[in-house]
């Protein structure tokens, strides 16, 4: 399950993931859109944004 779909898991918008990870909102529109492949994104970002999501970082790789 992508980036994406953890995120409309939980019923979460762009912007409330943005706020919750500490990550931009414009890195990760690239990220879900494909722009930046899942597997190419920072470590630091793979680790905020699963932590913020409460699961494994390899969930989003």
């Amino acid at each position: 399950m992508g980036l994406r779909e953890k995120r409309l898991e939980k019923g979460w918008t762009l912007k409330e993931l943005s706020e919750r990870s500490g990550v931009h909102l414009v890195k990760i529109q690239q990220i879900e859109s494909g722009k930046i492949k899942a597997e190419n994104m920072s470590l630091r970002n793979a680790e905020k944004l699963a932590k913020a999501l409460g699961c494994p970082t390899s969930d989003l790789l």
